[in-house]
């Protein structure tokens, strides 16, 4: 037997094969990685497997494999969550007299900013006859991850829906949120999908 100068040693070798044994659960190919020769990397899998010692490594390995899955597949259902139950008030606040505000972004909470897919700020100028500027306004526009795409793969991950079951739009319907920040002036601008609704409030 040439596996190893003792089959009661764990070399650092065997521990490669291990390694690369789950990553494909391939022996042979798994005993060529860890560096053992091609020509005899079939029996050598076959012994290394055989052996209750790699065994009871291979076990662990997949073990800690399993709990990575877990954990990864229950951050990636919290984060659909939270997406997918988020909600366009969370983003705005009315003050007195029904005027509606942009919150600013040390007023929304963790969870809420991880909705936001992309933020645009661009300035919008009014100018006199001569060319002057007479006025600037702020304009923050904020699109937020597609919500119902967040629902559909949650639903999938809860086995609510099968192949032969989509939603009729493949496409990805964000919904954008522009402000338009001026003094005595807010203007409130919401797009989702084709849609688009504005209105202009006064104070």
């Amino acid at each position: 037997m040439d596996i190893e100068k003792s089959e009661f040693q764990i070399t650092d070798r065997m521990k490669k094969f291990v390694d690369e044994y789950l990553v494909d659960f391939n022996a042979t190919a798994a005993a060529i990685r860890a560096g053992y020769s091609e020509s005899t990397a079939n029996e050598q899998g076959s012994q290394l497997l055989a052996r209750p010692d790699i065994r009871e490594l291979v076990a662990e390995g997949q073990k800690a494999i399993a709990e990575r899955t877990q954990t990864f597949q229950d951050n990636a259902v919290d984060e659909l969550k939270i997406v997918g139950f988020s909600d366009l008030a969370d983003f705005l606040t009315v003050k007195e007299g029904g005027i509606v505000e942009q919150k600013s972004f040390d007023q929304l909470t963790k969870a809420q900013t991880k909705c936001i897919k992309k933020i645009k700020q661009t300035v919008r100028s009014s100018h006199s006859a001569d060319g002057t500027i007479l006025h600037q306004t702020a304009v923050i526009e904020i699109e937020l991850h597609d919500k119902l795409k967040a629902l559909e793969l949650l639903g999938r991950h809860l086995g609510m829906f099968n192949d032969s079951i989509r939603l009729k739009s493949e496409e990805p319907l964000p919904l954008t949120i522009s402000f338009e920040v001026a003094p005595q002036v807010a203007e409130v601008i919401v797009t989702r999908g084709q849609g688009r609704e504005q209105k202009k409030l006064q104070a």
